[in-house]
């Protein structure tokens, strides 16, 4: 499925096939398979054929001078009314008992044979199927001769009612002893003209070709699994795109940003490794020299590109709902931020699920004991280390600790400090809300280049939305292959009523970089690792 207002092209078509290729091939697979199985169960059938032509000129019609009375009905009509009048039981009992089966019924013959009209020619063709190859053809080439002789006896039936009408009263005036009278002449002369009729009366349906060697029509393996395998690809394909109709994930970033309002794609990140995820660590901490990496790195650049001419000191990461990686985000990309010799606060706002405190093993106060008088805002924000991952490095002084492995003397300048959410209050919706947090953020907003929001969905709870007028600019984050059609359109419905500006998205997800090549990253995007191995050389 496309967004609004986007035309299919032939390269989505593919993009389905391609997505949905399981679906096709096991089709391709599964219905040939199914086809020739059945094939194989099959009895073998033999099917022969006899044809017969309608021949519609008459000898007698023609010395008589008598009109034809089929002279006006349409040629279909004609031909179609013979191959019905051969399907009467009559002419099926008839043909068993000159193929001398006494075993089968009109009625099985009738099931098991058919009576067709050649397209275009006075032909009927007469097919019998049997599971015995020489009983196909003994069946064939009876039915069609009865079929002969039963359109002889309706076309000479009036014909010889007449003469047996005429032999009665003569065989009566003979009882009588009346050989002489003009009656008995008239009927001998009737009796005579009746007989030469009879003799002259042409057969109107002939036999012009004889039943063949029956071929067997059942079971052809072959043939089916061709059959199979077209219906297979035509069903798989009929499957993947229904498939694709009713699964209302989002695919693509250009659907995302289409369905936010033409938002810009900041960065596409790729979902954190396995030992990351259960450890609760960062990229941007443990593999500051990853492509992984580098992707938050990328997202920092487009950010400050995007707020060149904007005045943005508090910037809120949001998504549309859970499990899209809005908090991961927002804490790779305050260290990238920091690494990049700016002071930044990452605060955990939300409220309802926080998690900043487990990726930087934080233990102390929080935002809400701060809000109740508890404890500092010194004593609260906790300082993270941004030090270069090779001491070696650090100690000769060859990088600065940014993460991107430049060979610089000086020693890092930015600063990192995380807000804690503390403990969870009975009503986050509310405390959000509060005058206090809004002193917090104004005095964070005062101490730091820029503060950082972890904030909750925007579809879950309304927090995210009443944080939005206490920040200068909002960033979404959205999960390729997770994220609904639905619920995107219902979040930019949402972002479209809110006063801050909407700066950007983030994809995540499995395949949230194919339209990036990584690949360099393979070469130049572990600095740190090629800076080690020189160090080593020269040590």
């Amino acid at each position: 499925m496309t967004a609004a207002g986007h035309t299919a092209t032939l390269r989505d078509y593919l993009q389905v096939v391609r997505r949905r290729k399981w679906i096709i091939l096991q089709a391709a697979v599964l219905v040939p398979a199914a086809a020739v199985a059945f094939s194989l169960h099959q009895q073998s059938l033999y099917q022969s054929t006899s044809s017969v032509l309608l021949n519609r000129q008459n000898l007698a019609d023609a010395l008589t001078g008598a009109q034809d009375p089929t002279v006006y009905q349409q040629d279909a009509t004609i031909t179609q009314t013979q191959a019905d009048l051969a399907r009467v039981p009559r002419v099926a009992a008839a043909a068993i008992a000159r193929a001398h089966v006494p075993s089968m019924t009109a009625q099985q013959l009738l099931d098991n044979s058919s009576v067709t009209v050649k397209s275009n020619a006075d032909i009927l063709d007469f097919s019998v199927t049997n599971h015995e190859a020489r009983l196909a053809r003994v069946l064939a080439a009876s039915y069609a001769s009865a079929y002969t002789v039963f359109r002889r006896q309706i076309d000479t039936a009036a014909v010889t009612r007449a003469l047996k009408s005429v032999d009665v009263h003569l065989h009566a005036l003979l009882h009588d002893g009346d050989r002489r009278s003009a009656v008995y002449g008239s009927l001998l002369e009737r009796q005579q003209q009746l007989i030469e009729l009879d003799a002259l009366q042409s057969s109107q349906a002939n036999v012009v070709q004889s039943a063949g060697p029956a071929a067997q029509v059942q079971p052809r393996p072959t043939r089916n699994g061709i059959l199979g395998l077209a219906l297979g690809l035509v069903l798989g394909v009929g499957l993947a795109f229904l498939w694709e109709a009713l699964d209302t994930r989002v695919r693509t970033a250009q659907e995302i940003g289409e369905r936010l309002g033409g938002l810009a794609l900041l960065a596409r990140v790729t979902p954190p490794a396995k030992k990351l995820r259960a450890e609760n660590k960062l990229v941007m901490l443990a593999d500051p020299g990853s492509a992984q990496a580098e992707a938050f790195r990328m997202l920092r650049t487009n950010l400050e590109f995007v707020t060149l001419d904007r005045h943005v000191r508090t910037l809120m990461v949001t998504s549309a709902a859970e499990q899209e990686g809005k908090s991961t985000t927002a804490a790779n990309l305050a260290i990238a931020i920091a690494r990049a010799g700016r002071r930044v606060v990452l605060v955990d706002l939300d409220l309802r699920k926080p998690i900043l405190d487990r990726f930087f093993d934080l233990t102390g106060p929080g935002l809400t004991q701060i809000a109740l008088g508890r404890a500092t805002l010194n004593q609260a924000l906790a300082r993270i280390a941004i030090v270069d991952p090779d001491p070696r490095l650090a100690r000769r002084g060859r990088t600065n600790g940014n993460g991107n492995g430049h060979a610089l003397a000086k020693p890092v300048a930015g600063l990192l400090e995380v807000l804690p959410s503390g403990p969870i209050p009975p009503d986050p919706g509310e405390f959000v809300g509060t005058q206090a947090l809004a002193e917090i953020l104004e005095e964070l907003r005062d101490r730091a280049d820029i503060v950082l929001i972890d904030a909750p969905p925007v579809l879950r709870v309304g927090d995210a939305l009443t944080l939005s007028g206490k920040v200068d600019g909002i960033l979404v984050v959205t999960r390729l292959d997770v994220v609904r059609r639905n619920t995107l359109s219902e979040l930019g419905r949402q972002l479209a009523t809110v006063p801050t500006p909407v700066l950007g998205f983030v994809v995540t997800g499995s395949g949230a970089v194919d339209s990036y090549d990584y690949g360099y990253g393979m070469q130049y995007g572990r600095p740190y690792e090629r800076e080690t191995a020189r160090v080593g050389s020269e040590a």
